[in-house]
């Protein structure tokens, strides 16, 4: 936390030489002239603090579209988003390991906002019971995506102006997991 402007003159007046050509009463000509230093100090100090806010993208404004630039964002699977949606996005993009389990797919839609279960198909071997979900050899690499019909996005305090208050859409959920899945993984989508 910055200090303030009179602690910056106070500590200005604390530097003098000792004696009676440097008065340190705050109401002398050279108090008043350390007093405009010391606004200068003050205003530098803040705008440290502002720029560790901005090294890191949870905190960005200022640097907000650079932060989004370095992770490759906003990509073709954003369509229109608010400011939090993109703000999301940006520090999912951060945080990401990557990977290709289950686990990792619904973490990642979970951030997103999308509550999601995955069913991995598998092929049908001798043996197998008959209440297993089953498939041929090309199931094995086969995820359906089982995610509500209806999730909608709801407006947060703090967003800038204009964003919409609610959204409903599935369409960046595909777009974001389709984006991210190995290729030679088919996944499909069930809405409930």
């Amino acid at each position: 936390m910055a200090n303030s402007i009179d602690a910056y003159r106070d500590q200005l007046l604390a530097l003098l030489p000792q004696g009676q050509a440097w008065p340190k009463h705050t109401d002398s000509e050279l108090a008043k002239l350390l007093q405009g230093i010391a606004h200068e100090l003050h205003r530098t100090e803040k705008r440290a603090e502002d720029i560790l806010d901005e090294a890191h993208p949870s905190k960005a404004f200022e640097m907000f579209e650079e932060w989004e630039t370095m992770h490759g964002l906003p990509h073709a699977c954003g369509g229109s988003q608010n400011f939090q949606e993109r703000r999301s996005a940006l520090i999912q993009a951060y945080q990401s390991r990557g990977g290709q389990s289950r686990e990792f797919f619904i973490a990642l839609a979970a951030l997103l906002g999308f509550p999601i279960t995955i069913t991995e198909y598998r092929e049908r071997l001798h043996g197998d019971s008959f209440s297993e979900v089953f498939g041929n050899e090309d199931s094995n690499y086969t995820w359906q995506v089982n995610a509500p019909i209806l999730n909608y996005q709801e407006r947060h305090f703090g967003q800038p102006h204009g964003d919409v208050y609610r959204s409903w859409n599935n369409q960046r959920l595909e777009c974001v997991l389709q984006r991210l899945v190995h290729a030679h993984r088919l996944m499909t989508f069930s809405y409930h």
